[in-house]
């Protein structure tokens, strides 16, 4: 469904209101008034903006976007072909209102997974780029602290950390590591959809995951869960180069991701490292030999296959 919204200034917004007064239906909360013609909903917001949806929308948003009263417009306008483009998004993607989600960890042995998702409207494209979003791979590990914290005081998110606690216990209830990711993406996506507010929903075209698994894989996995969102759920790798709230959701991840592997090392004066190599191998053998095979399940992902060899160099420690 094609929407498109402006923000007019009071006058505007009392004349639509009247122009439209014949054709009102039952009000959404934070609104104004809420009108049907034809078949476009046009909902004018208590905040001044004035959302039209529909496939014609662009007719009666016409009647007042050349309005001299209106204020600077279309700070939010949305519509776009469905058309898909080379990534296999809709034409136009990049610049729709969604909710963007990825996770972050689940190649480390050590560490939390994180998955964040964030909710972006082109009206806060300007200011996130401005805190200094973009792809987190191009940022060190301090810009990505800073600018998940200007991120989550600026913009409706989600995080939901699983601890390798948490990860472990799944891995033993019969999860596998894909089957985890779409349980925490969907579960993650639901509360942030709870945060939002009517106006936000009514925007709102849709939800990209930075895929991790083929789409049919993923909706196999999601009949498990008990309240599954399905609708209108893209996937496309390297999500983060295709959408800014996939990649705001990839910096707010990281950063806790980031902040798992010092507060789970704390207990062993440890910062865990960060990936599956040789490093990790190490210390991994450090901690059974010194605290046992038991000091990994809270701190690492016993199914990588850094357990076995962490077991093998164990021994040869003297």
């Amino acid at each position: 469904m094609a929407s498109e919204s402006i923000k007019v200034n009071k006058t505007t917004f009392n004349k639509m209101h009247e122009h439209y007064k014949k054709y009102l239906v039952e009000p959404v909360p934070y609104s104004e008034f809420r009108a049907k013609v034809g078949s476009t909903t046009i909902t004018g917001y208590t905040s001044g903006k004035v959302l039209f949806q529909g496939n014609d929308s662009h007719v009666e948003l016409a009647k007042w976007q050349n309005n001299h009263s209106a204020t600077s417009s279309t700070s939010s306008k949305t519509k776009s072909s469905t058309r898909p483009s080379e990534s296999g998004l809709p034409e136009g993607f990049a610049n729709w209102p969604i909710i963007g989600s990825d996770e972050v960890g689940n190649g480390s042995y050590f560490g939390s997974l994180t998955v964040c998702s964030v909710y972006l409207s082109p009206s806060q494209f300007d200011l996130v780029k401005l805190l200094g979003v973009k792809d987190s791979k191009l940022l060190n590990d301090k810009e990505i602290v800073k600018i998940a914290e200007e991120l989550k005081m600026s913009v409706p998110y989600h995080l939901t950390v699983c601890t390798p606690e948490k990860y472990n216990q799944a891995i033993e209830k019969g999860y596998n590591a894909v089957s985890i990711k779409v349980s925490l993406h969907n579960f993650t996506i639901g509360k942030l959809l709870n945060k939002l507010n009517p106006e936000q929903k009514e925007e709102m075209r849709g939800v990209l995951i930075d895929q991790f698994t083929p789409a049919n894989n993923y909706f196999k996995y999601l009949q498990k869960e008990q309240h599954p969102i399905k609708d209108d759920v893209y996937f496309v790798k390297k999500g983060e180069s295709h959408h800014l709230a996939v990649a705001s959701a990839s910096i707010i991840a990281r950063a806790a991701f980031l902040e798992s592997l010092e507060t789970l090392g704390k207990p062993f004066n440890k910062v865990l490292p960060s990936g599956a190599g040789k490093a990790s191998d190490v210390l991994a053998a450090q901690l059974i030999k010194k605290y046992g095979k038991s000091a990994l399940y809270k701190t690492a992902k016993l199914h990588f296959k850094n357990t076995t060899k962490a077991l093998e160099l164990a021994k040869k420690i003297k």
